[in-house]
């Protein structure tokens, strides 16, 4: 199995640094993109009502469950990064201290965006589609094999449905936070 990811990653990094133009948005791309997943977060809290804003609440709890889900699996198994043990085209300066398996990055980014594709399917599939490119950046500068951000993906998503899943049992909690940003002026 994992000389099929070897292969797989092979495939992907062997064409960074071959295109600075592209090099260089991957790079944005694998470093910030989880950024741009405050773009959805901010319009539904800002722009459609109660409801939205209780989507962003727990679109925050998807992603801090199914990152403490990630440390836990971290310290249970810890898989080298990919520059460990194999010559790669490396973009991005990583600590090779920090597990590979299962991929933070893209981790957050399915959390979101299943989350909010159960909620609203234009936005979601957006969403997603934003997920599986970060996923692909991750792989393409050379700090995640293919399988760490197919691991990631899975937790984030079954967190993202967990989570929706729940959403009746935490309304208490949503209604709480909402009404807490209302009175300071946040909502």
């Amino acid at each position: 199995m994992q000389a099929l990811d070897y292969q797989l990653f092979q495939i992907v990094n062997q064409f960074a640094g071959k295109w600075h133009l592209i090099d260089t948005l991957m790079v944005a791309i694998a470093k910030f993109g989880p950024l741009l997943f405050a773009i959805p977060l901010l319009y539904l809290w800002f722009k459609k009502g109660n409801e939205g804003k209780q989507v962003a609440i727990l679109s925050v709890i998807s992603f801090a469950a199914a990152l403490l889900i990630n440390q836990i699996i971290g310290h249970i198994y810890f898989r080298p990064r990919p520059f460990v043990f194999h010559d790669v085209n490396l973009l991005i300066v990583k600590s090779s201290s920090d597990p590979s398996f299962p991929s933070d990055h893209v981790t957050f980014s399915f959390a979101i965006a299943s989350l909010v594709w159960l909620w609203n399917k234009r936005i979601g599939t957006l969403s997603i589609i934003l997920g599986f490119i970060i996923a692909l950046s991750r792989v393409f500068v050379g700090v995640h094999y293919p399988f760490d951000v197919l691991g990631g993906a899975l937790i984030g998503s079954v967190s993202g449905f967990a989570v929706w899943k729940l959403r009746l049992k935490l309304n208490f909690l949503t209604a709480l936070l909402i009404n807490i940003a209302k009175k300071v002026r946040l909502a």
